[in-house]
């Protein structure tokens, strides 16, 4: 019999908490984009992300990349650690388009 330490129990709430926090986030984005063009209630610019200023979308972005790596290393923690190269290539697109918010490309938002 196996048991779970503390340690374990934490790892595995970061890894449950900023997994649903990521997917979350870019299901945000991508119904936010799909709906750009559409009238929205007032309610809306305040939830998702797209409606927000720059700098806020800005600051959204790299709170997700921060998640993303946070997921991988609660999932280090608990033995099921990956390589670095599929680490990296997870994190990196939210980095990419934080970047892109940021400089105003037209591809940073989903429409």
């Amino acid at each position: 019999m196996t048991t779970v330490t503390s340690a374990e129990r934490r790892a595995a709430w970061v890894a449950v908490a900023t997994g649903a926090f990521v997917a979350l986030a870019v299901v945000l984005e991508v119904i936010a984009g799909a709906r750009a063009n559409s009238p929205n209630p007032a309610w809306a610019e305040i939830v998702v992300p797209l409606a927000w200023p720059r700098l806020a979308r800005v600051a959204w972005w790299l709170t997700v990349a921060g998640a993303m790596a946070a997921f991988h290393h609660s999932l280090h923690r608990l033995g099921l650690g990956q390589r670095r190269p599929l680490v990296i290539a997870s994190v990196a697109p939210f980095l990419v388009f934080a970047a892109g918010v940021a400089t105003g490309q037209s591809w940073a938002a989903f429409h």
